[in-house]
C-alpha cells in the first residue's frame, strides 16, 4: 500500500470530504498545501494568518482525526504563512498605462498621473460597530474584518458574499470599505450597485466613452459591486471582465455581493463564474430567532427607545423576513404608539405585527401542530407525551414544544403539562436545542420551513 505523504494527505482530505459540507471544504481545505509529513509531524502551508488562526480554531480538529487516522498514531501539526508573491526584479508592480494612441507600455508606477479624488459612495453608518454577529454572518464577518485590515490578499480576493435580501450583505460590504477608508486614506475605494453600473457603462457606450469608463474603474484600489446578478448583459460582462481582471493582477481588493451562489448565477459568462470562485465564497443567511433578538436590542439601544422585553422577544420570534422588517416593525410601533398616544404593550405589537407580515398562524393550536409533526416524522401524538427517550421519539417532541411555544400563548410550564407533566426546564432545554439545529443544520431547517409552510397555508383549519 502506497504510504507516501502525499498519498497519506489525498486520503486525509478524501475523509475530511465526507464530513464537512462541500464549501466548507473548498473555502478552509483546499487552500491547505502540504509542505512534509515526516516524524509525525505534519507541516501545512497556509495562505495567511488570518486563515491560519481561523482555520486552526475551527477545522483543525476535523483535520487531525483524519490525518490520525490515515497515519495510525498521533500526528502533530504545525503551519507556515505562504510567501508574499514576487510581481518583477524590483518588486514593484508593473502598470499598464495608456498613451495617446491608445496603445499600452509597461510604466513605472511613479511615472503615472495621479488620479483624481473619487467619492466612495459608501454610507457612513454603516460600520462594523452597529453590524450585530450571529451564526448566520459570523463568517462572513470576520472574512470582511480581515479584508478590511489587508486589502488585496490572494486568499479573499474577490470576496463573493451571497444570501437572500435583506440579511445585511450591504451593511457588511459597506462597513468593508468604511474601516478600508480608516486605515488606508489613500486608499481609491468605490462602492456601486450593479444598477449603477450598468446605467454608467450603457451611458459610455452612447458617448462613445467606453475607454474612459473601463479606465476609470481601473484605478480603483478597493471595488465593491452590490447586485451582481443584475449585470446580465454580455457587453456589460465583457467591461466588467477587463476591469475584474486588471484589478485582480494588481492585487486591489474585489468585493461582490450577489443574491445567489456563483454556481446558481444565470445569464454570467462561464469565465467570469470561474473568477468569482478563485477567492472566497461566503454566505449570509436570515437570522435566527437569538440574532433578530440582538438586532432589535442593538437598534433599541442606539435610538434610546424603551421597549419592553416581552414586545422584543414577540417581534424576533414572528417577523423572520429581514433585518430591515425588524426595524420597519420597530418604527410602525413607535409611530402608533406616538398616534394613538398609547403605552408599547404586547396587545398592541401583535397587532401591528399581524398587519405587517400577514401572520397566518394565529389560528393555530397545539392540537394542529402535534397533528403535523406526527404526520411529518410517522410518530404518534400518544409517543410524544411518553417517556420515551428514542432518538425517533425525541426529537419531533422537542421540534412540537418549539413549534407549539412559538405559534401560540403557552407557557413553558403549559407545555410541560401538555407533554406528560414534564418540568418547564425540560421544555425550554427543547426549544433551544430545536432553535441550535436550526442554526446549524441547514437540511433541518429547511425541514422546519416546510412544516411551517405546510402549517400557515391550512390556516389552523
Amino acid at each position: 500500500m502506497d504510504s507516501t505523504p502525499h498519498t497519506l494527505w489525498q486520503q486525509c482530505l478524501d475523509i475530511i470530504r465526507q464530513t464537512v459540507p462541500e464549501q466548507h471544504f473548498r473555502t478552509w481545505f483546499e487552500p491547505l498545501e502540504l509542505v512534509s509529513l515526516e516524524a509525525g509531524e505534519l507541516l501545512l502551508c497556509v495562505p495567511n494568518q488570518f486563515f491560519c488562526e481561523y482555520f486552526d480554531q475551527h477545522y483543525a480538529a476535523y483535520l487531525m482525526r483524519a490525518m490520525n487516522a490515515v497515519c495510525g498514531g498521533k500526528v502533530k501539526l504545525n503551519y507556515k504563512l505562504k510567501p508574499a508573491p514576487v510581481q518583477n526584479a524590483t518588486n514593484e508592480p508593473l502598470l499598464v498605462v495608456r498613451n495617446d494612441a491608445g496603445q499600452n507600455r509597461k510604466g513605472n508606477p511613479q511615472a503615472a498621473p495621479k488620479p483624481a479624488p473619487v467619492d466612495p459612495q459608501l454610507n457612513p453608518r454603516y460600520t462594523f460597530e452597529n453590524f450585530v454577529e450571529g451564526a448566520s454572518n459570523k463568517l462572513a464577518r470576520s472574512v470582511g474584518i480581515s479584508i478590511a485590515e489587508t486589502p488585496g490578499k490572494i486568499a479573499f480576493n474577490p470576496f463573493f458574499l451571497y444570501g437572500p435580501s435583506g440579511v445585511g450583505k450591504t451593511h457588511l460590504v459597506n462597513a468593508i470599505g468604511v474601516r478600508i477608508r480608516e486605515l488606508y486614506p489613500e486608499k481609491r475605494v468605490l462602492f456601486v450597485s450593479a444598477h449603477v453600473f450598468k446605467t454608467q457603462f450603457t451611458d459610455s457606450v452612447i458617448h462613445n466613452t467606453q475607454n474612459e469608463f473601463i479606465n476609470f474603474y481601473q484605478t480603483i484600489d478597493v471595488l465593491i459591486i452590490d447586485d451582481i446578478q443584475e449585470i446580465t448583459t454580455a457587453k456589460t460582462q465583457q467591461s466588467f471582465f477587463h476591469i475584474f481582471n486588471h484589478l485582480q493582477q494588481n492585487n486591489r481588493q474585489i468585493i461582490i455581493t450577489c443574491d445567489r451562489p456563483p454556481v446558481l448565477l444565470e445569464g454570467m459568462e462561464e469565465r467570469m463564474l470561474t473568477r468569482f470562485k478563485w477567492g472566497m465564497t461566503a454566505e449570509m443567511e436570515k437570522p435566527d430567532t437569538q440574532l433578530r433578538r440582538d438586532i432589535l436590542v442593538s437598534k433599541i439601544r442606539k435610538d434610546g427607545l424603551v421597549i419592553p422585553p416581552e414586545v422584543v422577544q414577540y417581534i424576533a420570534q414572528h417577523v423572520e423576513s429581514s433585518v430591515r422588517e425588524l426595524e420597519g416593525i420597530i418604527n410602525s410601533i413607535m409611530a402608533y404608539s406616538v398616534v394613538d398616544n398609547c403605552e408599547i404593550d404586547l396587545q398592541l405589537t401583535q397587532r401591528i405585527v399581524a398587519r405587517a407580515v400577514n401572520l397566518e398562524q394565529k389560528g393555530l393550536t397545539s392540537d394542529d401542530i402535534l397533528s403535523a409533526v406526527c404526520s411529518r416524522y410517522g410518530v404518534k401524538a400518544k409517543e410524544l407525551v411518553s417517556k420515551s427517550r428514542k432518538q425517533a421519539v425525541v426529537l419531533p417532541r422537542q421540534l412540537a414544544m418549539y413549534l407549539i411555544h412559538k405559534y401560540t400563548d403557552m407557557s413553558y410550564s403549559q407545555l410541560g403539562r401538555l407533554f406528560g407533566k414534564r418540568d418547564h426546564s425540560t421544555v425550554l432545554y427543547a426549544c433551544n436545542q430545536i432553535a441550535h439545529r436550526i442554526s446549524v443544520d441547514k437540511q433541518f431547517r429547511r425541514e422546519v420551513e416546510e412544516l411551517e409552510a405546510a402549517l400557515k397555508s391550512s390556516g389552523g383549519r
